[in-house]
C-alpha cells in the first residue's frame, strides 16, 4: 500500500485589524489557517495608552465580542495580546481599517479609538467626546502613529514576529460589482480614504515591514457581502487572491 503524503499543518494566524484580514480567514481561508487571536477594533495610537479607567462599564452593547473588544482597545492591551500568542502564531496579519475613524485623547493620556461600536453605544460615544479627537489622515494623527509604528516594529522584533508579519493593504473599493459607486463611510469615500492612508503603509514600508498590495482596479465591492455594502467589503475573488498570496508568502518568505 503506497503511503499516502500527510496533510499539511494550518497555519496558525493571529489577526490585528478588522474586516479585511477576518474575511480573507473566514471567506477564503477554508482549513488552511487556525486563528490563534483576534484583535479588532483598536487602533496603533491606543496601544500602551491605557484608558481602561473611562471605560463604561454600564454601557449597552450589542455581544460579548464587542464589549472585549471595545475593552481591550480602553486598556491599550494590543502589546500583551501580542506576546500571549507569539510562540503559537506562524503570521500575523495587519490590515490598517480600523484606524479611518480616528482615535480620542483623554487629558490623563488615555487614547480610544473612534470605532463603530462606540459610535453606537450612547453611553460610550458621551465618554469619548469629552476627549479629544484626533482624526485619520491629518498630520497631528499621522506623525503620532508613524512614531508608534516604529515602537510596534521593536515590539514585533522583540517577540519574534516581525518576519512573521503580513501588512494587508488593500484599497478601498471604488465601484461595485455592478458599476455603482461604493457609497461613503462615516463622511469618507473611497478615493479620499486611500489617498489618506498612502502615507501610513509607506511608512510602513520604510520601516521594512512586509506588504501584501493589491490594486484599486482589482478589488470591487459586493452589494451582497455578509456584512452588508461598504467599499472595504469586497468581492469573494479578493478574499481569494489575499489567501493565495498569503500562502506564497510562507513558502517563500522574503529574505
Amino acid at each position: 500500500m503506497t503511503d499516502q503524503p500527510a496533510e499539511t499543518a494550518p497555519l496558525r494566524v493571529a489577526i490585528y485589524g478588522s474586516c479585511v484580514a477576518r474575511d480573507s480567514v473566514d471567506l477564503a481561508g477554508g482549513d488552511r489557517f487556525d486563528v490563534v487571536a483576534y484583535i479588532a477594533r483598536q487602533s496603533l495610537l491606543s496601544a500602551d495608552h491605557d484608558a481602561s479607567p473611562h471605560f463604561p462599564a454600564e454601557a449597552q452593547i450589542s455581544s460579548d465580542f464587542q464589549r472585549r473588544m471595545m475593552f481591550g482597545d480602553f486598556l491599550g492591551d494590543l502589546t500583551p495580546r501580542l506576546a500571549e500568542v507569539a510562540s503559537t502564531t506562524d503570521v500575523l496579519l495587519w490590515d490598517l481599517a480600523d484606524e479611518r475613524h480616528g482615535v480620542h485623547l483623554f487629558e490623563d493620556g488615555g487614547v480610544v479609538t473612534r470605532s463603530i461600536d462606540i459610535v453606537n453605544a450612547h453611553e460610550a460615544l458621551e465618554i469619548v467626546d469629552g476627549a479629544r479627537h484626533i482624526p485619520f489622515g491629518t498630520d497631528e494623527h499621522f506623525e503620532l502613529w508613524s512614531a508608534q509604528a516604529g515602537t510596534l516594529r521593536d515590539h514585533l522584533v522583540d517577540l519574534g514576529l516581525f518576519e512573521k508579519t503580513v501588512v494587508l493593504r488593500v484599497p478601498w473599493a471604488l465601484v461595485t460589482v455592478d458599476g455603482r459607486p461604493t457609497p461613503w463611510s462615516m463622511g469618507t469615500n473611497a478615493k479620499q480614504a486611500n489617498a489618506a492612508y498612502h502615507r501610513y503603509f509607506e511608512r510602513l514600508r520604510e520601516l521594512g515591514f512586509e506588504i501584501l498590495e493589491l490594486q484599486p482596479l482589482g478589488v470591487l465591492a459586493d452589494p451582497e457581502h455578509r456584512w452588508g455594502l461598504a467599499p472595504f467589503h469586497y468581492t469573494q475573488d479578493v478574499y481569494e487572491e489575499i489567501v493565495d498570496q498569503v500562502l506564497a508568502m510562507r513558502k517563500n518568505p522574503a529574505s
